[in-house]
């Protein structure tokens, strides 16, 4: 991982929407990131079962395809730094996004998983999964973002 995706990371780590769900980038892969964090009771959506809320799971696998979408973008550009690549980042948006529930969310902690399926100069496509603490699959997206 160069050093201007580590900064990235770091910028992710930072946003304070991910830091109320407790949301951290785990792995930096070739082919994939992934983003965890921990169930607490703030981000239940069914009280008398103790489920995950579906915008809590709708809004990870959009940062985890997002997150995919900018760091693919980051390494078209190997030799700039993130200052230098801020004027891209900061018009970044998602386009369009797809969420499926598959199972209710209930775990200890999750993990969030996204692929970029083709980056193009404008536009990324990328493919989410939402895994429990026992790897079951808890959701699946997709998501269209604007680089």
């Amino acid at each position: 991982m160069n050093d201007t995706i580590k900064e990235f990371v770091d910028i992710l780590n930072k946003i304070p929407f991910n830091r109320t769900i407790g949301l951290t980038m785990d792995t930096v892969e070739e082919e994939f990131v992934t983003l965890r964090f921990a169930m607490k009771e703030t981000l239940i959506g069914n009280f008398f079962h103790g489920i995950l809320h579906g915008g809590v799971t709708s809004a990870v696998l959009d940062m985890a395809g997002g997150a995919a979408a900018m760091i693919a973008a980051l390494k078209k550009y190997p030799d700039k730094s993130i200052d230098e690549l801020s004027s891209v980042l900061e018009k970044s948006s998602t386009i369009d996004l797809h969420i499926n529930y598959i199972k209710p969310g209930k775990g200890t902690h999750f993990t969030a998983k996204a692929r970029v399926v083709h980056s193009g100069n404008k536009i990324t496509f990328a493919e989410m999964k939402m895994f429990n603490h026992e790897g079951v699959l808890i959701a699946t997206g997709t998501g269209t973002y604007l680089i």
